[in-house]
């Protein structure tokens, strides 16, 4: 069944909202703040009045590469957000987990650069209520990886050794996070700048590494022995490729989530994976099948949630600014200045 919107914006009154349109692909001067239509929950979706945004690297992909045929809904990008439930549609056929008033967040298709935005219900965490949106917009996509890339492709052990690279970053921290709560983990991260090195730490990365002054294959041989490490998580692709086969030991499991330092390496010894029987995975999880990230949001649920919600884990957030700033937050983002998160809020 349908429920009615309960807000200020109803069916029958208001049915607009204010929402960041990209005009072409290209820079954040191609965003344009404007009213358009304010969507409405299909059958197995949850309408949320937005309260914070977490900005992602996905979502800068994502404009520099709109299609000049994009519909108006998909030039509305963004995928991570917090709000409240005005709407629940499950159109008769399912009972849902999300009721209306609770406090959700998410990741979406697209649409997140609005005052509203639908959701799969199966796709929503429920929050409790003295949990900031702030707070919950900085951990769907951060900490769904994280938990993603570690557990259920990186299948890391209690006590095994993962190195993290871009342990500054949200996924980073999340995951060194995670590594020290859930596994009781030997942690290496990497990072180019003291502060996010000092903040690893502070996260429980037992060993850090400045990949400007250290070659980390070489940090992690000499501290494990020569037996590498088990789990590497890794955002750089090409440029850390040989070091990373260096860093890998025995069985080990090496996940490739991005690709900042390229995709082609022009003279890689693919017999160290070989012999060591490494397994290397690539994964995206914006493409993932519905049912995929229900399951992944099920398991989040269970896992991580409650460890953000008594205290004991939290997602680090660099900034918040307000909405109308966020092409601003788009070049901030570009120019490598955070350290955590990056979250838009629309509250007052």
């Amino acid at each position: 069944m349908v429920y009615d919107v309960r807000d200020e914006h109803t069916q029958e009154g208001v049915d607009w909202m204010k929402a960041w349109i990209l005009n072409q692909a290209g820079g954040p001067e191609n965003f344009e703040l404007q009213e358009i239509d304010r969507p409405i929950a299909q059958a197995g979706e949850a309408l949320v009045k937005v309260k914070a945004i977490g900005i992602n690297r996905h979502d800068v992909m994502s404009r520099n590469s709109l299609k000049p045929d994009a519909s108006l809904a998909d030039r509305v990008i963004g995928i991570e957000i917090a709000g409240e439930v005005v709407a629940v549609n499950t159109d008769g056929s399912e009972s849902s987990h999300v009721a209306v008033g609770d406090h959700v967040a998410g990741i979406i298709t697209h649409g997140a650069y609005a005052e509203y935005a639908r959701i799969p219900l199966s796709r929503a965490m429920v929050f409790p209520k003295d949990t900031p949106f702030t707070t919950a917009a900085a951990i769907p996509e951060a900490f769904m990886t994280a938990y993603q890339t570690m557990y259920w492709i990186g299948d890391l052990h209690q006590g095994e050794r993962i190195l993290v690279h871009a342990a500054g970053s949200g996924v980073g921290t999340a995951a060194i996070q995670l590594a020290n709560h859930l596994s009781k983990a030997e942690i290496f991260a990497t990072a180019g700048r003291q502060d996010k090195l000092d903040l690893a730490k502070e996260l429980g990365a037992q060993n850090t590494i400045n990949y400007k002054e250290e070659n980390f294959a070489d940090v992690i041989s000499e501290a494990t022995g020569k037996r590498g490490v088990d789990v590497i998580l890794d955002f750089i692709g090409a440029s850390y490729a040989n070091k990373n086969a260096s860093a890998i030991g025995q069985d080990g499991r090496w996940v490739l989530i991005g690709v900042l330092g390229g995709t082609v390496v022009p003279d890689f010894d693919m017999g160290q994976l070989l012999f060591k029987r490494v397994k290397l995975q690539g994964t995206l999880l914006s493409p993932r099948s519905d049912d995929y990230k229900a399951r992944l949001v099920a398991d989040v649920n269970k896992e991580v949630v409650p460890l953000i919600a008594d205290g004991t884990i939290q997602p680090v957030i660099d900034t918040v600014m307000a909405f109308d700033r966020l092409p601003e937050a788009h070049e901030y983002m570009e120019a490598n200045k955070n350290l955590g998160k990056i979250i838009i809020s629309l509250e007052d």
